[in-house]
């Protein structure tokens, strides 16, 4: 019996297993990463929102006083298991549920929702408790993940039941805790409305807010006319005033809608300014952001 040498190995078999190109994820799980929206607009009691700051201050970064911004906000006919749906002089605040530990220990630990809106939040909760027994709610951006080390800036020491007003945490003059001005033996469907809200458990499971209607749409109510494709409209050259103020003039843009768009706009719920202009060959739309500052785009027309 002869033996003859080894043959040499197999390159390709010899390869081990983690050389081997991992297999890509499945398209479904790809498309459900991009697709994904980064929140809901959705209806919820303001009294259901936690702060995340332990104190706030008594102004806006623009300066404009909290309790003159709580006059300005005006209570709208109700919708679903709402009485009344706030309408506030500033955009909706953003909300996210997520766990919380009390650190006062008056509360067992659990899962909210809050927002880093605080001041925003402060005015909602009181032009709420202001209408209580009523069931109040406000539109909000229910978000479904939370931006990398948000929860560090969260400092509440109450989970976010309580905020304190002051220029700063040694000079506070007030502090705020809805649950201590209205009446507990009052408003019971009220009560069982804030811990629903409270309690549920996800975006998908707060009660939807209606879609506002379009830019085109709010032009076409203006002009008096009923909506039509986007090819029709702009084929027009009706150029009656759409109700916005000061009419513009762009060469390169059909008339009727840069007449139409240009000038001071308010969204559908109100609770946003526009201001549409020209710029060049541009239509420019300007916003304020919530904190002092403006937000500009370009409106493209096709």
């Amino acid at each position: 019996l002869g033996f003859g040498s080894a043959s040499p190995p197999d390159p390709l078999a010899s390869t081990p297993p983690h050389h081997h190109r991992p297999a890509s994820p499945p398209a479904r799980c790809r498309l459900l990463a991009v697709e994904m929206p980064l929140y809901e607009e959705k209806f919820i009691s303001p009294l259901a929102v936690r702060f995340t700051q332990d104190h706030i201050r008594p102004v806006f970064q623009n300066g404009t006083d909290l309790n003159r911004t709580i006059r300005e906000i005006k209570a709208t006919p109700g919708s679903g298991d709402y009485d009344v749906i706030l309408e506030a002089p500033f955009e909706a605040i953003e909300i996210i549920r997520w766990h919380k530990r009390d650190a006062s220990g008056e509360e067992a630990d659990g899962r909210h929702w809050f927002t880093f809106d605080n001041r925003r939040l402060y005015c909602l909760q009181r032009a709420a408790a202001a209408l209580w027994p009523k069931k109040v709610g406000a539109i909000v951006q229910a978000l479904y993940a939370a931006s990398d080390g948000c929860q560090r800036k969260d400092n509440s020491t109450t989970a976010g039941r309580a905020v304190g007003i002051g220029h700063s945490p040694k000079l506070l003059t007030d502090r705020w805790d809805w649950r201590e001005v209205v009446a507990a033996g009052d408003g019971a469907s009220a009560w069982e409305l804030v811990q629903r809200d409270d309690q549920l458990p996800g975006v998908a499971d707060l009660p939807d807010a209606p879609v506002p209607p379009s830019m085109l749409e709010l032009l076409l109510q203006g002009l008096g006319e009923k909506p039509r494709s986007f090819s029709e409209a702009v084929s027009t050259t009706d150029e009656r005033s759409s109700g916005s103020e000061g009419p513009c003039d762009d060469a390169d843009t059909p008339a009727a809608v840069v007449g139409g768009l240009c000038g001071q706009w308010r969204s559908a719920r109100k609770s946003q300014g526009y201001e549409v202009r020209a710029e060049g060959q541009k239509l420019v739309c300007v916003s304020p952001d919530g904190r002092g500052g403006q937000r500009r785009g370009v409106l493209l027309v096709d």
